[in-house]
């Protein structure tokens, strides 16, 4: 696919060419490397090597400058659909979630002292990190709807103490940085935290339809964590306002790097129509499998449109929920669609491990789901639409 990147930086420019040819060269070969966990995400062995691997090539972290600063969101995306190429190139790159949004969220808004404890590690590639929120839905927790926050947090001398339960929590086994969020009498609150933590018992590691993150989901318990009280972010009660801060650009990321994926699977879903033969020629003359590849060129750009449109907005200031909300939906829906058509076209081969398409339908399936769930946005935007209408008859 050939973009236009009119306003994009030389210099953001250039660093994506780099984290393209990196992936496509080092990271690619790493996809059949046998060092997986319980349930097929590549361990922290794996991640590490392929870090050192991107440090010496100068591609580490590469939506964050030497001095701190950001790559603006409209340049963090052609950076990040870059690394995307392959599951494991975001892991390579240090781009992945939550690590993303995490660091995104502490560089806007950490304190020096957090920054340099927290943030400064994550940024070297050196840990990983987890965002503590979603809560069981059998006990009534929060999931898409985070008012029904159910872990608390009360002071206590110069400390907090958070006591909970928490439920696919995405990296938590290994990470050794937390952003936990929890309800004090004043609100939501969010504390930065060392980890692994005794206070922080990991009860299961779910088997799930995805396998690209380190650590899986898990669900833990949290017993009378103890948190110094400057481990806070912010003031009692900010809690949520910060967690503004990171939503719509983490939201964003997903999208950026699942871009990515299905650009590569569409590659290799092409490739394979155009050597495959049937029926006395090759698939891609076949007009229901050249059709089917055609709609996933319509389909990428327009994916690749609303995430640039998207960031355009997010790098005027605006906290950009509406227009993430619309990016996640067009996107995730349009990248499911380009996924299940790709292991159409490749038939038998399509739903085998020999190449990375049949991963990339689980993975863009799962997405539809977190950083939430195509219903929640869409009903989200109609209640914007309600508010409109009757603003407009006052």
């Amino acid at each position: 696919m050939v973009a236009t990147h009119q306003g994009i930086s030389d210099r953001a420019l250039a660093i994506a060419a780099k984290v393209e040819a990196f992936v496509r060269e080092t990271v690619v070969p790493y996809e059949k490397d046998p060092r997986r966990d319980h349930h097929g995400a590549p361990t922290d062995e794996l991640v590490m090597e392929m870090r050192d691997h991107a440090r010496a090539a100068g591609v580490l972290t590469p939506h964050i400058l030497s001095d701190g600063s950001h790559l603006n969101q409209r340049e963090t995306a052609i950076v990040l659909i870059k690394s995307g190429l392959s599951p494991l190139g975001p892991l390579a790159c240090n781009t992945m979630a939550p690590d993303e949004g995490n660091m995104y969220l502490l560089g806007k808004e950490g304190s020096p002292e957090l920054k340099e404890r927290f943030l400064k590690p994550m940024v070297e590639g050196h840990v990983r990190s987890a965002f503590f929120m979603t809560e069981p839905a059998e006990e009534g927790g929060a999931g898409s709807d985070p008012s029904m926050m159910k872990t608390t947090c009360r002071p206590d001398g110069n400390h907090w103490v958070v006591n909970g339960r928490k439920t696919f929590i995405t990296g938590a086994e290994g990470a050794r940085v937390g952003i936990v969020m929890a309800k004090a009498e004043e609100g939501a609150c969010m504390f930065l935290v060392d980890l692994p933590d005794p206070a922080i018992r990991i009860d299961e590691i779910p088997n799930t339809i995805d396998s690209s993150m380190p650590g899986g989901h898990a669900t833990l318990t949290i017993d009378n964590l103890r948190i110094p009280a400057d481990q806070m972010l912010g003031q009692a009660g900010e809690g949520f306002r910060y967690a503004q801060v990171r939503l719509s650009p983490a939201r964003l990321s997903h999208c950026m790097r699942w871009l990515g994926c299905c650009i590569r699977a569409h590659e290799i879903a092409s490739d394979y129509a155009n050597r495959r033969e049937a029926f006395g020629k090759p698939l891609i003359e076949h007009e229901g499998v050249g059709f089917m590849l055609a709609e996933n060129m319509i389909d990428l750009k327009q994916a690749e449109l609303m995430i640039d449109w998207c960031a355009g907005v997010l790098d005027t200031g605006s906290l950009g929920t509406v227009e993430s909300s619309m990016a996640k939906v067009a996107v995730s829906e349009a990248l499911m669609r380009i996924a299940d058509r790709c292991v159409q076209v490749m038939g038998g081969t399509g739903v085998t491990d020999r190449t990375i398409v049949e991963q990339v339908f689980r993975e863009v399936r799962a997405f539809r789901i977190y950083d939430g769930p195509t219903e929640v946005h869409k009903w989200s935007l109609a209640k914007k639409i309600r508010r409109d209408w009757k603003a407009g008859r006052t």
